[in-house]
């Protein structure tokens, strides 16, 4: 019979316990010195390892537990070989596959927890904490990626101006803006690129493309879309945007490294530029342009009447296919902004003819 001293870890608490190895038949008894059985383990399951001191430990083939026990010393190990006859092969591949399989499991798992709940979450909440100064260099260095790619260098000036061109946009952004505040200061400007698209940036920054200025019948239409922006900004969700595209080793890069030159910038340019937005963050960025029109006495007919422009050109997805989509569907977008319009006292138009004109030709 074969008797040894040994100390037991089951797998499950941190501490350890000495315990006497009895072997009772094909099976090894492990008791408390009182004589107490803790467990028992088939002699043809046990295997012989080295820990990282040289001991010998055994352990059992397939443990979901990994319970061990070390031995006194190597005599103990010779002469529970001579009862267990599978002490020192190696353990079969299965085991060691389904271990592995259940390891990259955990690691897919934690993966996607990181990817879809923790960074997001992260992000909405580090966006909050970010000193303006800060967002705005993010901003610069976003913009000037945005501008290689749309640019590519072809153009001397990638931002349109033009004298009375300028005075017109001012105009309409200080209209707007009333006597609302930004914990930054509000950059708007048109850039050279036929895309009938407005993005906004960390920082401030909006963006108007020369293709939606020429596509727009009326300055109300413009002003409709950059106040859409506004709401962005002011919600900041381009920061949060850009958080979450740069991901968890993005984030640390933008908030405490160097904001130029950041991989994760080129990343968030490409996000900022789609305005990949949530839905959520799409419909208060709507409300706050319909409230900014109704401050600022202008018509919402623009705004709904450039929706539904797109609409036509562009159709809509309607029905239960609107929830797969980021944005709201043009239809109910347009919609609301129309019935903002039925309650409208007396409006002005944002610019003079000669203004708007002036706002049209400023790439020109």
């Amino acid at each position: 019979m074969f008797r040894a001293d040994a100390t037991y870890y089951d797998g499950e608490k941190a501490g350890s316990e000495t315990v006497r190895l009895v072997s009772e038949g094909g099976w090894l008894r492990v008791e408390r010195p009182d004589g107490k059985l803790l467990t028992h383990w088939e002699l043809s399951d046990i295997r012989l390892m080295r820990d990282g001191a040289g001991h010998a430990v055994i352990h059992r083939v397939d443990d979901v537990h990994d319970a061990r026990l070390v031995l006194a010393d190597q005599a103990t190990a010779d002469r529970l070989a001579q009862i267990a006859p599978n002490l020192r092969k190696r353990p079969p591949a299965g085991g060691a596959l389904k271990k592995a399989g259940a390891w990259l499991g955990a690691a897919v798992a934690a993966i996607g927890l990181m990817i879809f709940v923790i960074i997001p979450g992260l992000a909405n909440q580090l966006a909050l904490f970010i000193p303006p100064e800060r967002e705005a260099a993010i901003g610069r260095a976003a913009m000037s990626q945005i501008e290689r790619f749309l640019n590519g260098g072809d153009a001397p000036s990638w931002i349109c101006s033009s004298p009375e061109g300028d005075v017109a946009l001012a105009k309409m952004t200080d209209r707007l803006m009333g006597e609302r505040e930004l914990p930054y200061d509000l950059q708007v400007a048109v850039v050279r690129h036929p895309l009938v698209n407005a993005f906004a940036a960390p920082g401030g920054y909006v963006v108007l493309m020369e293709g939606l200025v020429d596509r727009a019948e009326t300055p109300e239409e413009v002003a409709g879309v950059l106040a859409h922006e506004i709401g962005h900004v002011a919600a900041r969700d381009p920061i949060r945007l850009t958080l979450r595209a740069a991901g968890s080793a993005g984030i640390l890069t933008l908030i405490l490294g160097d904001a130029t030159g950041a991989a994760a910038i080129t990343i968030a340019a490409e996000q900022l530029l789609s305005a990949s937005y949530t839905r959520q963050a799409e419909t208060e960025a709507d409300l706050y342009a319909l409230d900014m029109l109704a401050e600022a006495n202008v018509s919402a007919e623009g705004f709904a009447s450039f929706f539904d422009r797109l609409r036509e050109e562009y159709g809509d997805m309607d029905g239960a296919l609107e929830y797969f989509m980021s944005h709201p569907a043009l239809a109910s977008r347009a919609e609301v902004a129309r019935s903002r319009v039925d309650a409208e006292a007396d409006t002005t138009p944002i610019l003079t003819d000669a203004e708007w004109g002036a706002l049209r030709e400023i790439c020109n």
